[in-house]
């Protein structure tokens, strides 16, 4: 049917255990006797200091005003305070005092740079002119700094305390207006000062030019002053140092009629008729034309460019006007000598330029801001939204600070006649309220609510008790922490101390809770841990080294600290040292960075998982060719390592029986080449692979560091030569011994090039430890390094092989006959000798190995895996004194199984159509993200896209065929009120002016917000686009409407409230606002419709390959069908709206490479309370799959983790048999299994399929489970295997969703007890006819003793085959579950699982020396079972525990019998 030698037999193991794209990984879920989650509660220090802000690029704070440098495209911005010199082109912060080497100036005395945000500052010959005052009474100065020496000289003081003030030049003459109807000139040259009055239109013209603290003035080409009032234009000549007359030379009464609220201008710099204005989202180009004072002739013509937006500066690049954006613009000026534009945008701290037709040049201005604390929120969603992490740990969350009931604030200006100290009621009996008068200052003095510790659980809060504003277990430890987490974190703010002791009682009484703790006292395997993160030096850190010494040693809790941010001493550190070695971990975890944060906390919770795990057992795919080879890639696990892997070749014959003596038996792990020899390549912008496919070598270090880098992964500072803080364990362990001493050096650039060699083979984190860092890997004496090879199915290549016999021109096999495919085929039989083995390992490489021999012939890293190996290192496995060996963390690197198809299109990288064999390899557990290559020729194997989504940092990235990468930024969906317009703006107030007031108001002018109403921070929504939650209770009645700027204003039923001042007491309130997935779709206008993969999870789904008619119903014309790969919207863990989709991807699209052919969305019924995914492969029924096809493109069916069925319309089918219109890409919900958090109805695996021998109907087969949670045993978990029948297929019919009885189980019946068929949904007469009716949809069988699924089912012969994992039923959750195998009628769902018993029953089995009673399906072993494989009438099986057979880790039973048929029995046996 295609190229490959199609594989009969195929197993494959599933886990979900395992820590994906950021952490280390897990074994199979209910595989060891230690499988019990976790418990880890973190705990968020929200002190002041974690407010502090850090940025990236120019950081110039809100630029009130600007002026270019001449002739240098450079520019100094003034925000109010300070005044910065910035680098335009470069985006950083420049020198502007040589002398000094000074980028900012910052002053408060008789030349302050303070309080003044009009247009005040002028550069002018090597000076730069502003205005100030001491404080905000003062009145204002003008003066000027030499940028040369940095010499600074008082000019003039203007105006009043009252004043307005503009400033402008013109030759060497400096221009102040003041609103008070004055005009100062200063002669720059000869430092001459003049003022002068105004009377008749001057007066009237300066007065109504006034606006907002600014003037409405500029000077033309000409030096005339131009002014612009509410209605009038107005222009008065003057020359040199003379005054003005009172009478305009021009004036223009037609100039305001278009323009918005203009609020500064200025001149074109050679022709005076010409003027750039400025609104608050706009540039306006205006051209007077006319002269004198005749209004009625005198007009103006108008250019104007921008609209109101937000902008990601790291992308930002408009390439046409319309694309322009501003947000706040506050200042224009121009650069005469460049002839460009400059305009100050405020809300978006950025400076813009342009030409003088205005067209965009170029921005600067900071791109990204970050405090401490928004950090700290990206790092701890890294941890909560990775699948296979909460998979292993039941996540809680707590903030503190220090002991509120110790502290007094005070808070809200008051009035009352009495002066009582704040201090005088720390502890007084008489505090009887939570405020008192303190009249000193006309402050409430106020008593912080909450407590210390924790006493017990607040249900209807859901929240500890107590919870206060600075401490509060928030989050519990279970099963659903991490999704509440992922929703609440935002929320955190700074503010308080940093007393260890808060957070040492919320940890010690939490556990020590009698009924609250999460630790299971049953379950001696079950870790226990608390992860705290400071950003500050902590007192009382002696009593919290006792409660958490006390907490290891009574409860076997273990602690690790956090030093974050860069902000605590030497000493600080050293006290967490000794805290982390109190509680059971080696040292202080220091992480100065948010990525360095999210490093480190990987690596913590790596080590949570890799402590749990107590046991090696091997997992096995295996695959059995045609020819008589299987193939099976192992792993052993090892602990603080890179899994080991191995793939192995074994001849099999065609009964089933494996020759283990074989000559041609080999293990790849054995072939492979020395470190030196392999061929390792990637796409390294700057180094062409296809020179020698050998570009990933430590010569190319410094390139490949920038791709490392991409996602702002760290590389560790792994060996050391010397420690980074004295007293503290470091990583010097290797410095003065081995064969490395010369080249191991502080700093990462050896760590970098130690990374290279360590993933060629080389031993640089020195396993051994034996500080050699240049030897090869080995293990038990052998070469180790090929990585494990876990969820990655093999495919094999040879020469191309696809059908080309059709019946059917709707089959893609009379796509190829007409194309010319035979004689390509046989162009390239010589492929055949190199036969090839293409899989995903681990070690982040996709392998080709030459099915021969076993030897590599390379390995791939594709780019967006590269930029998450320095994952791998972790610091804290190589210290001086607990590790004698070093280690790494275990990632998954390309974990998705490749799929191979020949596919005949235009190459990107060719000159015309061609036929060409395309490698597609998701990412799997790996990430959200997919490459494809062409490997046509094996040997010379080509790049054409790559595509990651980041659903943490909101970007898409694309890599094309150039080598080139893309990214997109779309909007979040969560917002805090942190997020609001109005906690950004009281922020920026503090941060500009710490002493600012801190009075709570309804207005933006302190350091504090208050109010029912809020500004949401972008445009175009209205109420149906939001989701409003306070303290987590849904908020229907709030009201939205768009305000004066722009955007929406939210009015909230109660008052909400935000203190930027660390120092006070912010509000407890819980904020949650979630756009609707609509809405996140309009808005996010960076993001383009091709490369729409926002909703793109982990692609778990192996993509699926055929031709998809583009024009849908009644295309007839197969020559412009489309090649296009189908995949589920993946695994998106606790990220609602990520993973919920059907993606159709164009892989033929040659000027979008990778390009997004539609996504279609799936139903996400928020009712049921479950973050909805679909991780499963589609079931894809072509032409070419099933017998009959008379369509053209596929049907396509789903399962999601919501319990829905869902069928897709991917052809070109024009009714749905009764006339009735279908459409491309149409959906309908087939069958909803009301699945819910309670009953556990998770679809975590992909369905089988095929039609029905007795009713030829198409049957669907699927089961549930949690998969995360296979030990996790309740009374409320309802499980089921089920099939359903699709009665209308060939055929597509919308269903009435409305009718929502018509999809539930209760149209199937309950063969749960039937073992004889009496229940057959088909044939069944235990009911009446009219019942029977209603019942017939399919069947389903509840699974007891919370049984789950472990894989997805298999058809063969009339019987589907389901893998079944039940808990142990001991109270000891540690022990090893029981692995079964239910084999069931496809049709009628009787369970006739004596079969696989030899017919006897399976009422008692007896599996080591255990007897179990009771049961309905065939024991097998302890642990899990992957997917079964029936080959040669026996069912293949890989058991991640122990098998019941000799070779304990592979079952092998005989199958059941069931119907035969001619035609295939599952659609697998399709054309993939």
């Amino acid at each position: 049917m295609k190229q490959i030698k199609l594989f009969i037999f195929q197993i494959f193991l599933f886990s979900c255990l395992i820590i994906s794209n950021s952490f280390s990984k897990a074994l199979p879920p209910g595989s060891g006797v230690a499988d019990v989650p976790a418990n880890v509660l973190i705990l968020l220090d929200k002190s002041g200091s974690m407010g502090v802000t850090s940025y990236s690029g120019a950081n110039i704070g809100i630029p009130y005003s600007i002026t270019p440098i001449s002739n240098t495209g450079n520019y100094i911005s003034h925000n109010g305070s300070t005044l910065y010199g910035v680098n335009h082109s470069s985006n950083a912060l420049t020198s502007i005092v040589g002398s000094r080497n000074t980028y900012r100036i910052r002053q408060r005395n008789s030349c302050s740079t303070y309080y003044d945000r009009g247009q005040n500052v002028l550069y002018h010959n090597n000076h730069i002119y502003f205005i100030g005052r001491y404080n905000y009474y003062d009145f204002p100065r003008l003066c000027k700094v030499n940028t040369t020496t940095g010499a600074r000289t008082y000019i003039k003081t203007i105006g009043n305390r009252y004043s307005y003030l503009g400033l402008q030049k013109h030759n060497d003459i400096i221009f102040v207006v003041e609103n008070y109807r004055t005009i100062t000139l200063h002669n720059t040259a000869t430092n001459q000062t003049k003022v002068c009055g105004s009377g008749g239109t001057l007066n009237r013209a300066i007065s109504g030019s006034s606006v907002n603290s600014r003037m409405r003035f500029t000077v033309d080409a000409s030096g005339n002053l131009v002014f612009l009032t509410q209605n009038l234009l107005y222009k008065f000549s003057r020359s040199g140092m003379n005054c003005p007359g009172d009478n305009p030379l021009y004036t223009n009464s037609r100039f305001t009629g278009q323009l918005s609220n203009p609020i500064a201008m200025a001149g074109h710099p050679s022709n005076e008729n010409i003027l750039y204005l400025i609104s608050r989202s706009s540039i306006t180009k205006a051209t007077l034309t006319g002269s004198g004072n005749n209004v009625s002739s005198n007009s103006v013509s108008r250019e104007v460019v921008g609209r109101f937006g937000s902008i990601n500066p790291n992308t930002y690049n408009p390439t046409s006007k319309s694309a322009i954006r501003f947000r706040s613009l506050r200042d224009i000026k121009i650069d005469s000598a460049l002839n460009r534009i400059f305009v100050a945008d405020g809300h978006q701290r950025m400076v813009q330029s342009f030409d003088l037709d205005m067209n965009y040049h170029d921005h600067s201005g900071y791109s990204s801001r970050q405090t401490r604390m928004s950090g700290a929120h990206e790092a701890i969603q890294s941890l909560v939204t990775d699948s296979s992490l909460v998979s292993s740990v039941n996540f809680g969350f707590g903030y503190w600070s220090h002991d509120a009931s110790s502290y007094i604030y005070y808070s809200g200006r008051k009035y009352n006649n009495n002066y009582v100290p704040c201090r005088n009621f720390v502890g007084n009996p008489s505090w009887l309220t939570s405020r008192h008068w303190l009249v000193r200052y006309n402050y409430w003095c106020y008593k912080p609510a909450g407590g210390l510790g924790y006493t017990s659980w607040n249900t209807s809060k859901n929240e500890a008790n107590p919870c206060g504003r600075q401490n509060c277990l928030k989050v519990k430890v279970d099963r659903n922490g991490a999704a509440r987490i992922n929703s609440y974190i935002k929320n955190v703010r700074p503010g308080g101390g940093t007393d260890a002791k808060t957070w040492a009682a919320i940890a010690e009484q939490y556990y020590g809770h009698n009924s609250d703790s999460p630790i299971d006292k049953n379950s001696p395997c079950q870790g226990s841990y608390v992860i705290v993160i400071g950003d500050g030096d902590m007192y009382n850190t002696s009593l919290a080294e006792t409660k958490v010494k006390n907490l290891l040693n009574q409860k076997k809790v273990k602690t690790f600290t956090v030093a974050y941010g860069g902000g605590l001493s030497s000493n600080g550190i050293r006290q967490l040292d000794r805290i982390a070695k109190a509680g059971g971990t080696s040292r202080v975890i220091k992480a100065d960075t948010t990525d360095q944060l999210k490093a480190q906390l990987n690596a913590a919770i790596r080590s949570v998982i890799a402590d749990k795990l107590s046991f090696t057992a091997p997992a096995i795919t295996a695959t059995i060719e045609q020819g008589g080879s299987l193939f099976q890639a192992q792993f052993k696990y090892k602990q603080n390592m890179e899994w080991q892997g191995a793939l192995t070749r074994t001849a099999i014959s065609k009964e089933g029986v494996v020759n283990e003596k074989d000559s041609g038996n080999w293990n790849a792990s054995d072939m492979i080449p020395a470190p030196a020899a392999r061929k390792i390549w990637g796409i390294i912008p700057g180094v062409d692979y296809k020179t020698d496919y050998n570009n990933y070598v430590e010569a190319n270090s410094a390139l490949i560091q920038s791709q490392f880098s991409l996602f702002g992964n760290a590389v560790g500072d792994y060996h050391r030569d010397t420690p980074k803080v004295p007293g503290v364990t470091g990583n010097t362990r290797c410095s003065t011994k081995g064969d490395s001493r010369a080249t191991i050096a502080d700093g990462t650039d050896d760590d970098v090039k130690g990374l290279i060699s360590f993933s060629r083979g080389e031993d640089y984190f020195d396993y051994d430890g034996d500080c050699i860092l240049n030897e090869p890997r080995k293990a038990d004496g052998k070469k180790a390094y090929l990585g494990d090879i876990f969820h990655s199915e093999m495919v094999v290549v040879g020469a191309p092989s696809a059908d080309t016999a059709f019946t059917s021109t709707a089959q893609e096999s009379y796509w190829r006959s007409v194309k010319g495919y035979d004689a390509w085929a046989k162009s390239l039989a010589s492929r055949k000798d190199k036969e090839t083995i293409y899989v995903g390992g681990n070690d982040g490489m996709l392998h080709a190995i030459d099915s021969k021999t076993g030897v590599e012939r390379w390995a791939f890293i594709p780019p967006f895996i590269m930029s998450q190996m320095p994952l791998m290192v972790n610091t804290n496995l190589n210290n001086d004194l607990a590790k004698v060996k070093g280690g790494t963390n275990a990632i998954y690197g390309v974990d998705g199984s490749p799929v191979v198809h020949d596919m005949y299109f235009h190459s990107p990288l060719g000159n015309s159509k061609n036929w060409h064999t395309i490698l597609m390899v998701p990412y799997g557990r790996g990430g959200n993200g997919f490459t494809v290559l062409d490997v046509t020729n094996p040997d010379k194997p080509l790049h054409l896209y790559s595509v990651y989504n980041d659903h943490i940092k909101n970007k898409v990235f694309v890599m094309n065929h150039l080598d080139v990468v893309s990214e997109y930024e779309y909007i979040d969906d969560t917002y805090s009120v942190i997020d609001l317009v109005e906690s950004q703006t009281v922020t920026d107030n503090y941060n500009n002016d710490n002493n600012i007031d801190d009075e709570c108001k309804a207005n933006t002018t302190t350091s504090c917000y208050e109010s029912r109403t809020w500004t949401f921070p972008v445009a175009g929504l209205s109420k149906a686009d939001f989701e409003v939650n306070i303290n987590n209770k849904n908020i229907p009645n709030f009201t939205v409407q768009t305000g004066s700027s722009g955007l929406p204003e939210i009015t909230f039923p109660q008052l909400l409230s935000h203190q930027a001042n660390p120092d006070r007491p912010g509000s407890s309130d819980t904020l949650i606002i979630k756009l609707t997935r609509a809405a996140t779709q309009r808005l996010s206008t960076n993001l383009p419709a091709e490369y729409n993969y926002k909703e793109l999870g982990e692609t778990w789904s192996a993509p699926r390959i055929f031709r998809l008619p583009n024009s849908g119903a009644g295309d007839s014309n197969i020559e412009d069908d489309i090649y296009v790969a189908v995949m589920g919207g993946g695994y998106g863990g606790r990220n609602d709206g990520v993973g919920s989709a059907l993606f159709v991807i164009n892989l033929e699209d040659k000027v979008t490479p990778g390009k997004v052919e539609k996504v279609i969305e799936v139903r996400d019924d928020k009712s049921l309370d479950i973050t909805n995914s679909l991780p499963g492969t589609p079931v894809v029924i072509t032409a070419d799959t099933t017998r009959g096809i008379k369509f053209k493109g596929a049907l396509v069916y789903t399962n999601d983790f919501e319990g829905k069925l869902t069928k897709y319309n991917l052809t070109n089918m024009e009714h749905d048999g009764l006339r009735n219109p279908i459409n491309l890409y149409d959906h309908t919900t087939l069958l909803s299994i009301d699945a819910s958090k309670e009953n556990g109805r998770y679809q975590y695996h992909a369905m089988d399929a095929g039609v029905g021998r007795d009713s030829q109907d198409l049957w669907l087969f699927s089961g549930t489970g949690d998969y995360e949670r296979l030990t996790f045993r309740d009374n409320k978990l309802k499980n089921i295997m089920y099939g359903f029948r699709d009665v209308d297929f060939p055929l597509y019919k919308k269903k009435n969703e409305a009718v929502t009885t018509l999809f539930k189980l209760e149209r199937c019946s309950d063969t749960t007890n039937d073992s004889t068929g009496v229940d057959c949904p088909l044939t069944t007469n235990k009911v009446s006819l009219i019942a029977r009716a209603k019942k017939n949809q399919g069947w389903y069988i509840n699974l007891p003793a919370s049984q789950k699924i472990s894989a997805e089912p298999t058809l063969s012969n009339g019987l589907v085959y389901y893998p079944i994992f039940e808990p142990s039923q001991s109270q000891n959750k540690c022990s090893l579950g029981l692995a079964l195998i239910c084999a069931v009628d496809d049709e009628c769902g009787t369970n006739v699982s004596t079969q696989l018993h030899n017919n006897k029953s399976l009422k008692s089995q007896t599996i080591d020396g255990k007897v179990y009673a009771g049961r309905t399906c065939k024991a097998v072993g302890q642990g899990v079972l992957s997917r079964l494989v029936v080959f040669a009438n026996k069912l293949f099986a890989n058991i991640a525990g122990k098998s019941t057979q000799s070779k304990t880790d592979l079952v092998v039973i005989d199958s059941g019998m069931g119907d035969v048929s001619s035609f295939r029995n599952s659609w697998r046996e399709g054309n993939f």
